[in-house]
C-alpha cells in the first residue's frame, strides 16, 4: 500500500469513526471512537500530512 493510499484510508476512517461517535448514546463507545480518531490524527501525522500549522 503507497503513502497515498495509506492516508486516503486513515480519511476514510477518521471519518466514518466521527459519525458513529456523533450518533452513539453509549459513553464508552463514544470515548473509543475519541480515541480512535485520535490514533488516525497521530499516524496522520507521522506521515507528514498533518503539521501544527494544518490542523
Amino acid at each position: 500500500m503507497t503513502r497515498e493510499e495509506t492516508l486516503a484510508r486513515l480519511r476514510e476512517i477518521t471519518e466514518r469513526v466521527r459519525e458513529l461517535r456523533d450518533t452513539t448514546d453509549i459513553p464508552a463507545l463514544e470515548r473509543t471512537m475519541q480515541l480512535v480518531d485520535m490514533y488516525c490524527d497521530i499516524a496522520r501525522w507521522e506521515l507528514g500530512e498533518i503539521t501544527p500549522w494544518t490542523r
